[in-house]
């Protein structure tokens, strides 16, 4: 991966294998229909959907112009000490552990009119217009008509006082059928001491048959 830098600072959650016996070991997580995969430490707490539509609203699965881009499947996880799905709707400027979430959203036939760069990541997560809002992004592939962006993000709280910073790759299908994201971030402070376990984590995400 070349390396970005900051000018400033059904459910998904199914089981493939576990590696290693320890802490540090990885579990692996795919769909129901094995199109998209993951790789969390084992120690990270992960939420389905049934959880996650409990909320309300899905974490990390926003509208742009107000145009919908239905949830089809989304797993949110965290590092967080205790396992409580509202730990994902923290703020990622006070959140002070990983918190992230893999999904696959359908796109209708006027959604597809719209479909940007800017669409591939405001829906995921809407910080253009926020404080001190920054990006480092480029152009991303898996192949086989699967491309989209990949981007590190910062941005600062009203006061000006929190910052959060988060990293996502978000694709659509070859057909503009169907979104692919994935998003891990936190505080600053949190984002700084725990960056390469973050940046393991979402690079580790695979879309299409490269998830089977």
């Amino acid at each position: 991966m070349r390396r970005l830098l900051f000018i400033a600072a059904g459910p998904l959650a199914v089981v493939l294998a576990a590696c290693g016996s320890g802490a540090s070991d990885s579990v692996a997580y795919t769909d129901p229909d094995k199109m998209t995969l993951v790789h969390l430490p084992s120690e990270w707490n992960t939420y389905e959907i049934s959880e996650l539509n409990a909320l309300g609203d899905v974490p990390f699965a926003e509208p742009f112009n107000g145009l919908e881009f239905p949830t089809v499947s989304s797993m949110a996880f965290d590092a967080a000490p205790t396992r409580d799905v509202t730990n994902v709707t923290t703020p990622l400027g006070s959140v002070e552990y990983p918190i992230g979430a893999m999904s696959i959203r359908s796109i209708g036939e006027l959604e597809r009119l719209y479909l940007s760069r800017a669409a591939l990541s405001q829906t995921v997560f809407p910080y253009f217009g926020r404080l001190d809002a920054q990006e480092e992004q480029e152009d991303f592939s898996f192949g086989d008509g699967f491309d989209g962006v990949r981007i590190r993000f910062s941005y600062a709280d009203d006061t000006g006082a929190e910052v959060g910073i988060a990293y996502l790759i978000s694709v659509t299908d070859p057909d503009d059928t169907r979104l692919y994201s994935i998003v891990a971030g936190c505080s600053r402070e949190c984002y700084i001491a725990n960056e390469a376990q973050i940046e393991r984590v979402v690079d580790s995400w695979l879309v299409n048959k490269r998830a089977s």
